[in-house]
């Protein structure tokens, strides 16, 4: 009976276990998502503020973002690709006007003009032309993107003197690539995965390994 109630003891214990692990991992994993997602809502945010100030009128900024999450699960296999993306429109103005001088040296006085940027994957911001109507809008007429990747892995079990010694090792092959058009400005991405999860221009392959004795 002792042995019988120690063994269904052991099961639950393990059934429970298992249970809250993955939801400490689904926790984790959308609490990463979460607070990403945030940050780029910020920086969006800031980067027009900084814009807008020097326009002294309205400006509009628009990021989009991909990244290869964390693999909490399984971290020796490669995580799944997350796209982030954020806007912002600032307006900023004191109402003063912006003054020149024509040919004849007469003063004249012009309202400064608000602009647009898109920003893909932290590459450099291009400047999109707003619509007048809707008021200092911008569309995304197309949008693709392609993610090809190729992963290797290698176990390794080495015994000598009574020790044993395991390895596991993964490589990762991974690229990004496409294309957006925004108010007829074609936008290119292509990279690489690098540190971070994030996607360069210098990098495309990733490597990882762990050892246990």
């Amino acid at each position: 009976m002792f042995w019988k109630s120690k063994g269904q003891a052991v099961l639950e214990l393990a059934i429970l276990g298992s249970i809250i692990l993955m939801a400490f991992a689904l926790a984790i994993k959308h609490s990463e998502i979460y607070n990403r997602q945030q940050s780029y809502i910020q920086q969006t945010f800031r980067a027009a503020l900084k814009e807008a100030r020097k326009l002294n009128n309205s400006a509009s900024w628009q990021t989009t973002d991909f990244r290869r999450m964390s693999n909490v699960t399984s971290p020796m296999e490669l995580g799944e690709l997350q796209q982030f993306g954020a806007s912002s429109n600032v307006l900023w103005s004191d109402g003063k006007q912006d003054v020149t001088t024509d040919e004849s040296g007469a003063t004249v006085k012009t309202d400064t003009e608000s602009k647009s940027w898109f920003q893909l994957n932290r590459g450099e911001p291009q400047e999109i032309p707003a619509r007048d109507a809707p008021y200092n809008t911008s569309e995304t007429t197309h949008s693709g993107f392609t993610s090809t990747s190729y992963s290797t892995v290698t176990f390794q079990k080495d015994e000598a003197n009574g020790n044993i010694v395991t390895r596991k090792s993964l490589v990762v092959t991974d690229t990004l690539g496409g294309d957006s058009d925004v108010e007829g400005t074609s936008i290119d991405l292509e990279g690489g995965l690098g540190e971070g999860g994030k996607y360069t221009s210098g990098g495309g392959t990733m490597s990882r390994q762990t050892t246990m004795q």
